[in-house]
C-alpha cells in the first residue's frame, strides 16, 4: 500500500510481509529512501500483534487544523496532512488498527488496540532502519536528557540514544526520529541500536524492578486504547528545522484540540534573570534578589526565578516588591515536594496567595509511566492555580503543551548550567547541533549567554546570538546582571529580544558547525548565527524577510578578539545577503526594524 502527502513529495510504502513477519513501513522524500522498510508491530502481556498481520480494512481522510500556541517557533500553526486508518488483522480473528498520517513535514504512526478492560503493553516492534551510510547526529541516553549530541553514521551508532535522531541520509534530504503524545496513559521511549545494524528499535524505560539493562517496563493500561506517535520529520534542513510536527500530532485520539484550558490570557511568556547560574548560594539571599528584580525592571525583562535556597520567610515581601516594578517571581521546587495531590494543595495555595507567577520543577529524571503521570497532574494542578510551568530533569517535549499552554519549557538539554566543570569536556559543536535536533521538538531551557563562563570557549557573539537561536517560552538568561551591565551593546539587544516569536526562518548552517535562525516579532526580524570551528564569513541571505520594504539593520559581532561585540549599521532589504568574519567559535546577533517606523 501506497500513502502520499498532500504535496505528494513525501510517502510511505506499507507493507503486509509473510506470516512469520512483521509488517514494515517505508518512507521515501522524492526518489530518496530515507527509511528502509521498518518493522512495526505491538506485544502485550497475552497477545502479539506483529506476526501474521493483513491488511482488511483502511479509510483514508484530509486533515487541515489550526491552532495558537502562547510560544514557540510561531504562534500561529496550520497542521496539513493525509492520514489512513489501516485494520490488520490476523487469521484468529485479532485486530490491530493502524494510524498512518503523511504531512508536509513528515510521516508518523501510531496503534490502537479496540475493545475494553485493562490491557498491559509489554514493548514494540516498533523501529526505524536507517540507510547504513546515512551521516547521523545523536546524544548517547541518559535519563536527565542532558547528554553531550556527537556527530557519526547510522552504521557506526551502538546502545541507546535520546530522542531526536538526526540523519541527512543524502544530500539535502534529512529526516529526524522521535515521538509525541506521550503521557500518563503511556511511558516516553527511547532507541536502542545493535551494533553495525542502523535499525533504531523503540524501548520503553527500563524496569524497576530487574537490574537487567534490557528488562523494558510494562505500561498498564485500557482499551480501547491509542499510543503516542512515533515520527519522522522529513524534508530538507530548513522543513525540520522548522517544523513544528511534535506540537501538531499531539491532539485528542479523535483529532479533538486537546487544550484543557478554556483561558489562556495569564499566560505570558517572558525574559528572566536568575542569579544561581553565576552564584550557587545566592537563592538564599534577600537583598540580592531584590537586586534582579531591580535589573529585570530595567530592562523590562518579565522575570526572575529564584532557585533552590530561598525562605518562605522573605518570600512574599519579595513578591510584593516584584509586583511593584512589574517583574514576576518564579520559585523553583523538588519534584518531591510536590508530588502527591495533599503536597501540591497545601503548596500552590500558598505561592498563589503570596502571588508568585510560576513555578520550575526539578529532578524528575525519569520517562517511566508512572513519571508521565506526575506531569499530567502537575500540569493540571498548576493550571487550576494559574502558576506558569517550567520543567528540569526532564523530558524533552512531546507535545504536551498542546494540552497544557502553560507548560512553557523544558530542559532535557545539556545547558549552559554545565560550562562549569573543569577541565570542560563541552564542545561548541554540541551548541551547533542542539537547533537542529533538541530545540526542533519544542522549547529548551538552555539558559544561554553566559559571557562570564571560565571555561567559555565560544566568542561573546556566540553567546549573544543564543539568544535568538534557541528558542524558549521563558528565556533564562543566567549570568550575573552586572556582567551584562558591563557590556552595554548587548545589553541593549536582550532588552530588546522577545520570548515568543510569531515567525521562525532557518537561514543556514549544518550541525555541528553552523546554525543562522531568523525570528519575527511583529514587524521586527531578529537573526542569531553561531559557528563550531575555525574562523570563517558567514553569508545570511536576506530572504526570509517577507515584503519589499527597507529595514535599519543593527549588527552585533565578534571583534578580532572574541571578547568584545563591534556595532554595525546599514539599510538593507530581502534581495541582499549580511556577510559577517567570525572567529573561531564565533557568531552574531542583529535586529531588522522597517524604516517606515511600524513594528
Amino acid at each position: 500500500m501506497i500513502l502520499t502527502g498532500p504535496n505528494r513529495t513525501i510517502s510511505a510504502e506499507l507493507s503486509e510481509n509473510g506470516p512469520d513477519e512483521a509488517p514494515t513501513l517505508r518512507v521515501c522524500h522524492g526518489e530518496t529512501t530515507l527509511l528502509e522498510p521498518s518493522p512495526i508491530g505491538i506485544e502485550t502481556l497475552s497477545e502479539s500483534y506483529a506476526e501474521g498481520l493483513t491488511i482488511t480494512e483502511y479509510v483514508e481522510r484530509t486533515i487541515d487544523s489550526a491552532y495558537r500556541t502562547p510560544a514557540g517557533k510561531r504562534l500561529e500553526h496550520r497542521h496539513v496532512a493525509n492520514e489512513t486508518a489501516v485494520v490488520l488483522s490476523r487469521e484468529d480473528g485479532r485486530r490491530l488498527e493502524l494510524d498512518v498520517r503523511i504531512a508536509t513535514d513528515g510521516v508518523a504512526y501510531r496503534y490502537r488496540l479496540p475493545g475494553d478492560g485493562p490491557v498491559v503493553v509489554t514493548g514494540e516492534r516498533s523501529a526505524f532502519r536507517v540507510p547504513s551510510d546515512a551521516a547521523a547526529w545523536l546524544m548517547p541516553f541518559e535519563k536527565k536528557h542532558e547528554g553531550i549530541w556527537r556527530e557519526t553514521t547510522a552504521a557506526d551508532a551502538s546502545g541507546q540514544y535520546g530522542f531526536p535522531a538526526l540523519f541527512e541520509v543524502d544530500d539535502g534530504a534529512w529526516v529526524s526520529l522521535t515521538e509525541s503524545g506521550v503521557d500518563g496513559r503511556y511511558a516516553a521511549a527511547r532507541f536502542a541500536v545493535e551494533e553495525g545494524s542502523s535499525r533504531f528499535d523503540l524501548r520503553f524505560p527500563d524496569s524497576a524492578r530487574h537490574r537487567m539493562e534490557t528488562a523494558e517496563q510494562d505500561v498498564s493500561a485500557r482499551r480501547p486504547l491509542t499510543t503516542p506517535w512515533r515520527v519522522a520529520i522529513v524534508g530538507d534542513l530548513a522543513t525540520v528545522t522548522e517544523s513544528d510536527l511534535v506540537a501538531d500530532l499531539a491532539e485528542e485520539a479523535d483529532g479533538a484540540d486537546p487544550s484543557r484550558l478554556e483561558d489562556e490570557s495569564w499566560i505570558e511568556p517572558g525574559r528572566v534573570a536568575w542569579s544561581w547560574w553565576s552564584d550557587g548560594g545566592s537563592p538564599s539571599e534577600y537583598d540580592v534578589q531584590k537586586r534582579y528584580v531591580d535589573y529585570a525592571s530595567e530592562r523590562g525583562w518579565e522575570y526572575v526565578l529564584v532557585d533552590a535556597g530561598w525562605e518562605d520567610e522573605w518570600m512574599p515581601d519579595l513578591v510584593s516588591y516584584a509586583a511593584e516594578r512589574d517583574v514576576g517571581i518564579f520559585l523553583w521546587a523538588r519534584w518531591s515536594d510536590v508530588d502527591t495531590a495533599a503536597k501540591r494543595e497545601a503548596r500552590f495555595s500558598e505561592w498563589t496567595s503570596w502571588g508568585v507567577a510560576g513555578i520550575k520543577v526539578d529532578y524528575m529524571n525519569s520517562d517511566t509511566q508512572e513519571m508521565m503521570r506526575f506531569y499530567d497532574d502537575l500540569a493540571e494542578a498548576t493550571a487550576a492555580c494559574g502558576l506558569m510551568l517550567n520543567v528540569h530533569g526532564s523530558i524533552t517535549p512531546k507535545g504536551l503543551r498542546r494540552r497544557w499552554p502553560h507548560l512553557l519549557t523544558y530542559e532535557g538539554v545539556n545547558g549552559a548550567e554545565n560550562y562549569h566543570p573543569v577541565p570542560n569536556t563541552y564542545p561548541p559543536s554540541h551548541n551547533a547541533i542542539l537547533p537542529f535536533t533538541r530545540n526542533v521538538l519544542g522549547p529548551m531551557d538552555y539558559t544561554p549567554v553566559t559571557f562570564s563562563a571560565e571555561t567559555r570557549q565560544t566568542t561573546v557573539g556566540h553567546e549573544l546570538a543564543l539568544s535568538v537561536v534557541y528558542e524558549s517560552g521563558l528565556q533564562h538568561f543566567a549570568d550575573d546582571v552586572d556582567e551584562y551591565a558591563a557590556r552595554p551593546l548587548a545589553e541593549a539587544f536582550l532588552e530588546a529580544v522577545p520570548a515568543a516569536w510569531e515567525g521562525t526562518a532557518f537561514v543556514g548552517g549544518r550541525p555541528a558547525s553552523e546554525a543562522t535562525i531568523a525570528r519575527r516579532r511583529g514587524s521586527e526580524w531578529f537573526l542569531g548565527s553561531i559557528t563550531a570551528g575555525d574562523a570563517r564569513t558567514v553569508d545570511a541571505p536576506l530572504s526570509f524577510l517577507e515584503d519589499d520594504s527597507e529595514y535599519d539593520l543593527e549588527l552585533l559581532a565578534d571583534d578580532d578578539s572574541g571578547e568584545k561585540l563591534r556595532r554595525l549599521e546599514s539599510v538593507v532589504d530581502r534581495s541582499e545577503t549580511v556577510s559577517v568574519a567570525v572567529p573561531e567559535h564565533g557568531g552574531f546577533a542583529a535586529r531588522m526594524t522597517p524604516r517606515d517606523g511600524s513594528r
